[in-house]
């Protein structure tokens, strides 16, 4: 095997962990965080008459990380947005150039998409800026949004049709 497809097997074993991770991170931590979250303060508002001021940032930010964690494994089980009434209709040849299409528009959206969290998640850690009630820095949120644009980026680069290669019981 040459040097670049080793480089791609290695890039798609780490990507495939790193996005296993992610996901577990998501369902696991900030799901039941979210929603433990919402309940108390539903139970504070509508109860008690005193709701959590800093709730809404709080869960806007555990839903960006739900959202975002979940990116790179919905590529990689098919649970991802395409119009299936034209796709299954598609000869096979047809559905490869379809998920080579539609990784490559994935990888420039979350590629850029990444570089930008970058570079916004620097200048939020300069600034030190915080959320509006929530007075806990978002730098880290917006970094976590470039990990996971990364590593979507890489499963995207590592293996652009793995639902197709799942299915047929190859995928690693």
């Amino acid at each position: 095997m040459s040097a670049l497809g080793k480089g791609f097997e290695l890039l798609d074993r780490a990507s495939a962990r790193a996005s296993e991770w992610l996901y577990a991170l998501g369902v696991y931590g900030a799901l039941p965080a979210l929603l433990s979250m919402v309940t108390i303060d539903v139970l504070l508002r509508y109860f008690f008459n005193a709701p959590l001021q800093w709730s809404r940032d709080a869960n806007g930010l555990l839903l960006l990380v739900v959202l975002f964690s979940a990116l790179p494994a919905a590529w990689d089980r098919g649970h991802h947005i395409r119009m299936e009434i034209f796709y299954l209709r598609f000869p096979e040849n047809l559905r490869i150039v379809a998920d080579l299409l539609s990784a490559l528009a994935g990888i420039a959206f979350f590629g850029l998409l990444t570089v930008q969290a970058v570079a916004f998640a620097r200048y939020m850690a300069v600034t030190g800026e915080t959320g509006e009630d929530l007075a806990a820095p978002l730098w880290p949120f917006m970094a976590f949004i470039a990990l996971c644009g990364a590593v979507l980026v890489a499963r995207l680069l590592a293996n652009p049709t793995a639902v197709r290669r799942q299915n047929e019981g190859s995928w690693i």
